[in-house]
């Protein structure tokens, strides 16, 4: 059975991650530490970006 390939390219799985990040962190039932998690995760997906040009 073939493996399920994802069509997107790596600059746009970043961005789509980003943005459900930035949707996560605006949720008004996080802890802090839920947000500096998510927080974490926004500037490691941000670095990711800069790094392969996006």
């Amino acid at each position: 059975m073939p493996v399920p390939t994802d069509p997107r390219t790596p600059r746009q799985r970043i961005a789509d991650q980003l943005a459900a990040a930035r949707r996560q962190l605006v949720d008004t039932h996080l802890s802090r530490a839920q947000r500096a998690e998510v927080a974490d995760r926004i500037y490691d997906l941000q670095e990711q970006a800069r790094r392969i040009g996006a």
